[in-house]
């Protein structure tokens, strides 16, 4: 977790807190307005952003570190003709990071909110990665859904779903879509199988890998990295039915359920190393 993440669960529900963001936004959206460029880099992977929203800055300064022990292990076990799906890709982190360790391989983003599609393609584009953005949400089937967006609407909003129950606050907006289940885009040749698959959709995962059942289930995948989202245990039956064993790895974040990891009984399962160094360079 970072230094500005433990100082505000310290402070949450105090008026120092309250005082404290304010400033804070107010100082971030000030640099903003400059158009900095911000340089991640992870152990061995590194990638280039152009945050435009205090959101977007926010997700690569502090909230990417409260998933620290995720980011870490998936970078561990990337290898460099791995097929990776970031579903729930949001600006584009996991994808830019991952990319940089590939050689022959790719990434498949998956996103539906357009203006976190809109900063996905420009960090896309800024690392060079040429990949089609799949915009239809995943779930088990082809439908019409509505898409709902909770807390905020800028650019880098993390909360969006089509669940209306794991939510805990009323939605702010929505707008109508067509699902697809994964499955259906790889048999039609539109995006490669996966080998390793990363799902953060706030409360659809179990829908999510239920649509991808083949797709997870051949022995070429090797990794699933699922956010729990009150479904730990939905999550940890259904990828143990598709061969998988599975583990749990801590996401750093108040309330928060951990993130489960599906891996073959056969995969290396190597652990980063905790000191290996990280920066973030302006």
């Amino acid at each position: 977790m970072s230094l500005v993440g433990s100082l505000a669960d310290l402070l949450w529900g105090t008026p120092v807190y309250t005082y404290g963001v304010k400033a804070y936004q107010s100082a971030v959206n000030a640099y903003l307005r400059v158009s900095p460029t911000y340089r991640l880099a992870v152990d061995d992977a590194s990638a280039v952003f152009y945050p435009a929203t205090f959101m977007e800055w926010n997700n690569i300064e502090n909230r990417i570190w409260d998933e620290e022990a995720v980011l870490r292990h998936l970078l561990a076990h990337i290898e460099e003709d791995d097929v990776f799906y970031d579903v729930g890709a949001n600006i584009g982190i996991y994808c830019c990071l991952i990319d940089s360790l590939l050689t022959d391989g790719t990434v498949v983003a998956f996103e539906p909110y357009p203006p976190n599609v809109e900063r996905l393609r420009v960090n896309l584009a800024a690392n060079g990665i040429e990949t089609p953005i799949q915009q239809r949400p995943l779930s088990d089937r082809i439908e019409t859904a509505t898409f709902y967006l909770y807390d905020t609407d800028e650019a880098g909003a993390q909360h969006g779903s089509l669940d209306t129950i794991y939510p805990s606050s009323d939605p702010i907006g929505s707008f109508s879509t067509e699902t697809i289940a994964g499955d259906r885009l790889v048999e039609r040749g539109e995006i490669p199988a996966p080998t390793v698959v990363k799902i953060d959709v706030q409360g659809t995962g179990p829908a999510v890998i239920d649509g991808l059942a083949e797709s997870l289930s051949a022995d070429r995948c090797r990794f699933v990295y699922v956010e729990a989202h009150d479904n730990a245990e939905q999550l940890r039956t259904r990828l143990q039915n598709l061969g998988f064993s599975t583990v749990t790895l801590r996401v750093d974040r108040p309330g928060k359920d951990p993130t489960i990891v599906g891996y073959r009984k056969d995969t290396d399962m190597r652990t980063s190393d905790a000191e290996t160094a990280s920066t973030a360079v302006f």
